[in-house]
């Protein structure tokens, strides 16, 4: 097997589409020597190519595997069945017969009088057999694991009927309930392909790949929040009517402390109750103990995120690192929302329903939002983490490193999280920022313009971005 390379971002950083082209890389470094992958565009869809040398000259076949997790996976496993065949057969006539049959399945006779239902339990079972995101086998216990089955493929498969044999028809009928140029439209032919290439059915899931799935309808209701809105929300908050003997002081002051988290850290508002460190250490794999966010002697703040909320549901992006965003125009904001003596609110679940207990954190924060920031109309705790982003700009803390502490990478920061920029903010951003590097990308490919590729210019690239030298050095020699 050819040497994993190794990549700049993980694939806890990643969402979306860049986690599949993380995975299709991952998987490219896994391919026999001598055969690598390739991606095919076409109208109905993305797919994937062989290449591999036959004879005296280099191939490039379909291997009858779409760009999916699962297509990918599966063009590794017939990527090493071609390894194999190829130094077993002395003709080309005789491996490409093989390739057609087992890669290619052209002569294996399939069964399409399959009903939905059928097809439906075939995905089902795919689905659990299969990986997460974060390349992690799914747990049926899960109940994140469980609520995605539901969220991604039944709540659109429940619209089929199930006693009826695979159809366009059906399908379609499914598929035009959604209203299209939305994300639910574009999910719901997402998973009908899906069941489409599960069982096999080539035809029917190109069909679908002609469906213009392009989302052209977003939501206009995003909330936005500047700093001192939120130190307004804070006092709504804990600002108690006197004499009601109904207020509790200390959730109040709980969820106070959750939102100051958000703000502090840019996490969303499941992750906070998934911090391992708040009052006491946390030891690394690799033995590194991080103190905890509360003790007096921890000047750097850095929060450890682990994979799991206290309630047993995963974090989006599993385990990573966060460090504070800190704006140049409030220097004690640490000290300000009281981070170094806050405690989380105690839960009590009261359904056992896994989506219920996947949305009970943000259901909760949607109540205390709409029961106590009377003054505020301030509904959506994620607006509190594109506030963090933006503070991060004001301190001049580098694209990339926001990025990581944030969860995701750097271009879903300009594509997503500015548009909740508020015109105070950009006041602060345009007047009290602090001046920062460019982003590593741009200094990266003017350091190639200029040829600057010697000992010394690495080493100082590495001192700016607080990258390792061996990490510059494969930025400089990258395509």
């Amino acid at each position: 097997m050819r040497e994993k390379q190794k990549q700049g971002n993980t694939a806890n950083n990643l969402i979306g589409y860049e986690t599949l082209l993380s995975f299709f890389k991952e998987v490219q470094g896994q391919t026999p020597k001598g055969i690598t992958l390739k991606k095919d565009r076409k109208p109905s869809g993305t797919y994937i190519l062989l290449q591999f040398k036959l004879g005296n000259k280099r191939v490039a076949k379909a291997c009858n595997c779409a760009f999916t997790m699962d297509g990918i996976a599966n063009a590794l496993r017939k990527a090493n069945q071609v390894s194999e065949a190829l130094g077993k057969f002395s003709s080309e006539t005789g491996f490409l017969a093989w390739y057609d049959e087992h890669i290619l399945e052209k002569n294996q006779v399939k069964n399409d009088l399959i009903t939905f239902g059928e097809a439906i339990k075939l995905v089902e079972d795919n689905y659990w057999n299969s990986y997460t995101k974060k390349h992690q086998p799914r747990d049926r216990n899960n109940p994140s694991h469980q609520s995605c089955w539901y969220e991604v493929y039944y709540c659109f498969y429940k619209l089929l009927p199930f006693n009826n044999n695979v159809n366009i028809t059906d399908i379609m009928e499914a598929i035009n309930s959604k209203n299209k140029g939305s994300k639910r439209f574009k999910d719901c032919v997402s998973a009908m392909k899906k069941l489409c290439e599960v069982i096999g059915n080539n035809k029917l899931r190109d069909e679908l790949g002609k469906i213009n799935i392009t989302q052209t309808k977003f939501k206009d209701n995003l909330q936005s929040i500047s700093l001192e809105d939120f130190f307004k929300l804070i006092d709504d908050i804990l600002d108690i009517p006197e004499n009601d003997l109904r207020s509790d002081i200390d959730s109040r002051e709980s969820w106070a402390f959750v939102f100051s988290l958000q703000v502090i850290y840019g996490l969303r508002v499941s992750e906070v109750f998934a911090i391992q460190n708040i009052d006491k250490p946390f030891k690394t794999k690799d033995d590194i103990v991080i103190p905890p966010i509360q003790s007096p002697e921890n000047k750097d703040m850095i929060a450890v995120v682990g994979s799991e909320t206290v309630l047993g549901t995963t974090t989006k992006t599993g385990y990573r690192l966060a460090i504070p965003l800190i704006p140049p125009t409030c220097p004690d904001l640490i000290e300000r929302l009281g981070i170094k003596s806050g405690k989380l609110p105690v839960f009590h679940l009261n359904s056992q329903n896994p989506n219920s207990i996947r949305a009970y954190i943000s259901q909760r924060a949607y109540r205390v939002l709409n029961r106590w920031a009377k003054n505020s109309k301030f509904t959506q705790t994620h607006a509190l983490r594109h506030l963090a982003n933006l503070n991060g700009i004001m301190a001049g803390i580098p694209l990339e490193k926001r990025a990581m502490s944030l969860g995701h990478t750097p271009s879903m920061n300009d594509k997503v999280y500015k548009k909740r920029q508020t015109t105070k903010t950009t006041l602060d951003l345009l007047t009290n920022s602090t001046h920062q590097t460019i982003p590593i990308s741009s200094a990266i490919t003017i350091a190639k313009q200029l040829g600057c590729n010697d000992t010394k210019s690495v080493k100082l690239l590495a001192a700016i971005y607080g990258l390792t030298e061996d990490e510059i050095a494969s930025l400089l020699i990258g395509n």
